[in-house]
C-alpha cells in the first residue's frame, strides 16, 4: 500500500489520495543555523535522520531498484491468485535502459572545465581532474541523477596530502539548508551501518564549513570524534537532476508495471494452455478391473500418453445413443488486441520520458544528423535545465577544491567567474553531410583538422611529422636521381 492522505479541493470537498510516495519523500532538510542544529544535543540533527531512513530512504531505494531489474510490482507475492495456474515473473529494465540512455547522451563525451586567462591555474585544475577521473566521476553521477534525482560528492584530503573527490551513497547522504533564497549548505550528513551486518548501530558524519563530527547513532548521537578541515565551505555538494530533485523515469513507474504484467500475463496463459482442461462429452470405456476413482484417474492418465482415448456414447431414458467428443477447454487469446495494447505501454513510456526507442522501425535505419536531433528533442530540453543545475554544482566542487589550494598555495587567486564549463552531448553525427555543406561554402581545411574531424588518426600531429619525413626522404632521392642523371659515365665511375 502506498502513501494515503486526504485531500480537501478548493470546494471544500475531502477525498482521499493513494500515492507511490510520500509528498515529503523529496522534502530538502532547512534550518536558520547551525546552531538551531546543534541544540538540545543536535535533536533536529535526529529528527532529519529518523525521517530520511522512515520517508525519503524508500523512495531512492525504490528507484533504484527499478534500475536493476527488480521491479516491485511484479515481484509482489501472491500476485496469481489461482495456486495452480502457472506464475511467471518477466520483469523489464526499463529503469537502467532510460538513465544508461541519459547517462551516454549527457556525458559521453567528457565535461570540458576551462580556466580562462591563467595557464598554470588551469593547467593545476586539469591535473586535479586527470588524478581524481572527474570524467568517471560525472558519469556517476549523472546516472544517479538519472535514477533517483539527486546526487553528491564529497572533497576531502588524503593521507597523500593530495585533494580527491569521491561519489556519495545517495541512500545515506543529505545536505542541510539554510532558510535563504541562495539555498546555501549549512550541513552535510552521511551515515551508513557500523558494522556491515548489524543496523542496530550506525555512523553519522556531519559535515559543516569547518568541522567533521562522527556519532555512533543507534536512536541517540554520540560524539566519538571532531576533526576541522580547511575547505571553508561544507564538502558535500548536492547535483539536482531536476529543480525538486525528481528521477527520469520516477513518473512512469506504473507504466512500466503495466508491461511487466502484460508480458508476464501472455507468458502465462501460454503456459497454462499446455495445461489446458481436456473435456469429455460421453462415457470413457473402462475395464472391469478399473473399479475406484483412483484407478480411473491412472488409467485415463495412460491413454493420454498413449494418445488413445475409448469413448463410448452416452445412452438416454429412450435407449439412444448420443454423441462422443472430447477436446481442450483453455482461454481464447486476443492476439492482436494483447499486442497493441503492450505496443502502446511501450510508446508511452519512451514518449513520457523523452527517450527514443531505438528498436523503432522508423528510428533506426540510415538518417541524417538533422533527423536525429529531431529525434532527441525532448530529451535536449530537459538536458539544457540538467546542464545549468549540473554546472552550478561543478563550479562549487571547484571552489572547494581551490579554496584549499589557495591555502596550500597550489592555485593562486582563484576566480569562480573564470571556469569555463562545456558540455558537447555524445550524439551521432553524419559527418559528409558537414563536409558537403562546408565545402559548399568555400571552405578549405589544413590536413591537421581533417585528421582530427574524422577520427581515423589518433595523433594527428605525429601523423603529420611522418608524412614531413617521408617527404623529405622523397626529396632527397628525387634530387640524387636527377644528379645522376645529369653526370657523365665518366663522373660516376670516378665517384665509384
Amino acid at each position: 500500500m502506498g502513501y494515503i492522505e486526504t485531500f480537501s479541493d478548493s470546494t471544500g470537498r475531502s477525498k482521499q489520495l493513494e500515492f507511490r510516495f510520500h509528498r515529503e519523500a523529496r522534502l530538502r532538510y532547512r534550518v536558520n543555523s547551525l546552531a538551531e542544529l546543534e541544540a538540545n544535543d543536535y535533536s533536529l540533527l535526529r529528527d532529519y535522520l529518523s525521517h530520511h531512513e522512515s520517508t525519503q530512504r524508500p523512495r531512492i531505494q525504490e528507484l533504484y531498484d527499478y534500475a536493476e531489474g527488480n521491479n516491485h510490482e511484479i515481484s509482489k507475492v501472491g500476485r496469481r491468485r489461482e495456486k495452480d495456474m502457472a506464475d511467471v515473473r518477466a520483469v523489464h529494465n526499463f529503469g537502467k535502459a532510460i538513465s544508461s540512455f541519459k547517462q551516454g547522451y549527457l556525458v559521453g563525451n567528457p565535461i570540458r572545465v576551462d580556466y580562462e586567462e591563467d595557464t598554470a591555474t588551469d593547467d593545476a585544475l586539469k591535473e586535479l581532474a586527470r588524478l581524481n577521473d572527474f570524467h568517471q566521476l560525472n558519469r556517476d553521477l549523472v546516472l544517479d541523477l538519472s535514477k533517483v534525482g539527486r546526487a553528491y560528492d564529497l572533497i576531502y584530503r588524503a593521507k597523500d596530502d593530495t585533494t580527491r573527490a569521491v561519489k556519495l551513497d545517495p541512500l545515506g547522504t543529505f545536505v542541510i539548508f539554510d532558510m535563504t533564497l541562495e539555498n546555501h549548505s549549512v550541513a552535510g550528513v552521511r551515515y551508513y551501518r557500523k558494522s556491515q551486518f548489524d543496523e542496530t548501530i550506525k555512523i553519522v558524519e556531519l559535515y559543516t564549513n569547518s568541522r567533521i563530527v562522527t556519532f555512533e547513532y543507534d536512536g541517540k548521537l554520540i560524539e566519538v570524534a571532531s576533526t576541522p578541515h580547511a575547505f571553508g565551505l561544507v564538502p558535500i555538494t548536492e547535483y539536482l537532476n531536476t529543480g525538486n530533485g525528481m528521477g527520469d523515469y520516477e513518473t512512469e513507474l506504473s507504466l512500466i508495471d503495466l508491461y511487466d504484467s502484460a508480458q508476464s500475463d501472455t507468458a502465462n496463459y501460454m503456459q497454462d494452455l499446455s495445461d489446458a482442461i481436456l473435456a469429455i462429452f460421453g462415457r470413457v470405456s473402462f475395464p472391469d478391473y478399473v473399479d475406484t476413482v483412483e484407478k480411473q484417474i491412472e488409467y485415463l492418465s495412460k491413454m493420454r500418453q498413449a494418445r488413445f482415448m475409448n469413448i463410448e456414447p452416452p445412452v438416454d431414458a429412450d435407449g439412444k445413443e448420443g454423441n462422443v467428443d472430447a477436446r481442450y477447454l483453455y482461454k481464447q487469446y486476443d492476439v492482436n488486441g494483447t499486442e497493441a495494447y503492450k505496443k502502446r505501454v511501450v510508446n508511452d513510456i519512451h514518449k513520457f520520458t523523452n527517450t527514443p526507442d531505438m528498436t523503432d522501425e522508423h528510428f533506426s535505419g540510415v538518417q541524417s544528423g538533422e533527423a536525429m536531433k529531431w529525434k532527441v528533442f525532448g530529451l535536449d530540453q530537459e538536458r539544457v535545465d540538467m546542464q545549468a543545475l549540473f554546472e552550478r554544482s561543478l563550479k562549487r566542487r571547484y571552489r572547494l577544491i581551490a579554496a584549499v589550494s589557495t591555502l596550500l598555495k597550489e592555485i593562486k587567486d582563484f576566480d569562480v567567474a573564470k571556469l569555463k564549463v562545456t558540455f558537447t552531448p555524445n550524439l551521432p553525427k553524419s559527418l559528409q553531410e558537414k563536409i558537403e555543406a562546408f565545402q559548399a561554402l568555400g571552405g578549405e581545411l589544413s590536413k591537421e583538422t581533417a585528421m582530427q574531424i574524422t577520427d581515423i588518426v589518433e595523433d594527428p600531429k605525429a601523423e603529420l611529422d611522418k608524412l614531413s619525413k617521408e617527404d623529405e626522404e622523397f626529396s632527397l632521392l628525387a634530387q640524387k636521381i636527377a644528379k645522376n642523371q645529369r653526370l657523365a659515365d665518366k663522373d660516376l665511375d670516378d665517384e665509384q
